[in-house]
Formats: C-alpha cells, sequence, structure tokens
C-alpha cells in the first residue's frame, strides 16, 4: 500500500507547527509527517547574511532555532496524541557547500534513508513548508486529487499569503479570487516515479513555477507573514532588505491591525499598477487549528 509521506524543512516556526501538526492529521492523514529542524546556510532565499549576531540571536548552538526546545515539546505531544502517524523531528545539518536555496531544500525533503524510511514507487510525498494549511473540508478533495495521480506526476494548488491576520492577504495571490484571472500555483503532492521527476519538481522551491503538475482548484493558507515578536525579526534579517524597507512593511503591519483599511499600501516601492504593492482585505472561512495562534483575532472584540 503506499505511504503518504510530509516531510519539510523548518527553522524557528514552533508558533505554527503547533498547529499545522492537527491539521496536516485532519487534512491528509498521513503515515508520516517529519520536520527537519535546521538553518539553511544562507537562508530561505539564498541572501541571509549568517553573521556572529545572526547565530547569536536566532540559534541555540549555530544550527537549532531559538524555539527548539519549545518545538520538541510539540513534537512530543504530537507522538503522544496521534499514535497512528510516525511523527519525526530530526536534526538537519546542511552541507556548508549548498548554498543555495533550493538545493537546501531538496536536501531536506528527500533525507528518507536517514530516517529509516524505504521511498518506493507509487508513494505519495508532500513536500510542505512549515507555515501551510488547508481547510478540513478540503479532505475529500485532496483524497480525490490522490486517486488521480500516477507515478512521476503530482499536483498544485492556489495559495492565498495571509499578513499579519486572517483579514489580509497579499493582492498578488488573490487574483483567481478577485480578477478572476490564473494567479500563482504551487506543488503540494508529488506520486513518487523516479528520483529524477521528484528532483525537478523540488528544485523549483525559488521560482516556484510548477508547469510538470497538474493544477487543481485547492486552496493553500499560507501564513507565511505571521511573525509575532521576535519571529518576525528573523524574517526580516533573513531576507535582509535594507532598513527602510522594513521600517515600511511595519506601518502596513501596523495599520493592517487596526481592521480599517481594505487595501494597505504594503510595499511602497512597487508601482501603483502592480498588485504585489498591497494587502487587500478578504474574509474568507479559516482552517480550525490556526484559530489558536496568537496573530489570529477577534474582530468583534478589535472593535
Amino acid at each position: 500500500m503506499s505511504k503518504k509521506i510530509v516531510i519539510m524543512p523548518v527553522f524557528c516556526e514552533a508558533h505554527l507547527i503547533e498547529y499545522q501538526i492537527p491539521n496536516i492529521i485532519d487534512t491528509i492523514d498521513p503515515d508520516y509527517i517529519i520536520y527537519n529542524e535546521g538553518m539553511f546556510p544562507r537562508g530561505p532565499e539564498s541572501t541571509t547574511i549568517v553573521s556572529r549576531e545572526f547565530i547569536k540571536n536566532y540559534t541555540l548552538d549555530g544550527k537549532r532555532g531559538f524555539d527548539f526546545n519549545l518545538l520538541e515539546r510539540i513534537i512530543k505531544k504530537a507522538q503522544e496524541t496521534y499514535r497512528n502517524t510516525k511523527i519525526i523531528l530530526n536534526k538537519m545539518d546542511y552541507p556548508v557547500h549548498l548554498t543555495n536555496a533550493s538545493e537546501c531544500y531538496l536536501n531536506a525533503v528527500s533525507n528518507f534513508k536517514v530516517l529509516g524510511i524505504d521511498i518506493e514507487e507509487g508513494d505519495y510525498i508532500f513536500p510542505y513548508e512549515g507555515d501551510v494549511f488547508h481547510l478540513e473540508s478540503s479532505k475529500k478533495e485532496i483524497q480525490g486529487y490522490l486517486d488521480q495521480l500516477d507515478p512521476n506526476t503530482g499536483f498544485k494548488s492556489n495559495w492565498i499569503d495571509f499578513i499579519e491576520n486572517q483579514y489580509y492577504c497579499e493582492r498578488s495571490t488573490l487574483k483567481p479570487f478577485i480578477d478572476k484571472i490564473e494567479g500563482r500555483h504551487r506543488k503540494i503532492c508529488i506520486r513518487y516515479g523516479t528520483e529524477e521527476f521528484y528532483r525537478d519538481v523540488v528544485l523549483n522551491f525559488v521560482s516556484q513555477k510548477y508547469p510538470m503538475l497538474y493544477p487543481t482548484d485547492l486552496v493553500t493558507y499560507h501564513y507565511c507573514w505571521w511573525r509575532p515578536g521576535k519571529y518576525k525579526q528573523l524574517r526580516y534579517d533573513q531576507l535582509n532588505r535594507p532598513s527602510y524597507y522594513w521600517q515600511q512593511f511595519d506601518q502596513a503591519l501596523n495599520q493592517i491591525r487596526e481592521l480599517k483599511e481594505k487595501e494597505i499600501v504594503l510595499r511602497p516601492d512597487k508601482p501603483i499598477s502592480s498588485t504585489a504593492r498591497y494587502a487587500s482585505y478578504w474574509e474568507i472561512e479559516h482552517p480550525k487549528a490556526i484559530a489558536n495562534h496568537m496573530n489570529y483575532i477577534n474582530k468583534d472584540k478589535n472593535k
């Protein structure tokens, strides 16, 4: 029988993983959930300057994230709660020569042998990220897509990027819903056939272009900018952009928390005509588990 495996690299994402695990169980019901925790040598976009200060601020030992002890507790509790799923927290050490983020990602979603897992033709692999969720009601939809896959095929979904709370999104990711035109698709599942095909898909981690995968109507909730406290400053330092850029970004996040404007300028450096310039209000049902996150707000209480 084909296995279902969810696998991903993570670094300082315990605040979301606590709620992601039950969401994965409810939507995919996998045989394995694997978290490879460790810092990419050059960060998620190959631009991070990993200085002594960076290591001191964001790691415990130069490799593990500052919240690793919390993550261990979260994983242990999940292992006790979901006994039908093998949940693994692996200390991931990336080779120093892997300075490209896509190569690091490939390394972190293909280390099955090290973990004692035999990958066979027909297995379903979900190369995830630590801030990805789906509606619980999507379980049948996801299974329906899985049933249509042959080895060396896979499917992708529509991703909505949420900013600061559940009411604002990257305007550019709302194109299919507001403008009724094709938006950005990103990978969800690959049915394993050959190592070559799997590699070709996941190496698009930075470009996020997957012409070899089937498009679907599935909506993926990407809480990429739910970064409370120290997690937010880490993200700023990982992306290595000018300080004035993040000052403007912070001002936009403050406006978002006020829930007053339908559209907020998130990136003033982008042209007025560019959807990447804005964060837009978009009210939509969210996965149940994420309602416990500190960035999820009660709209009525916020008035």
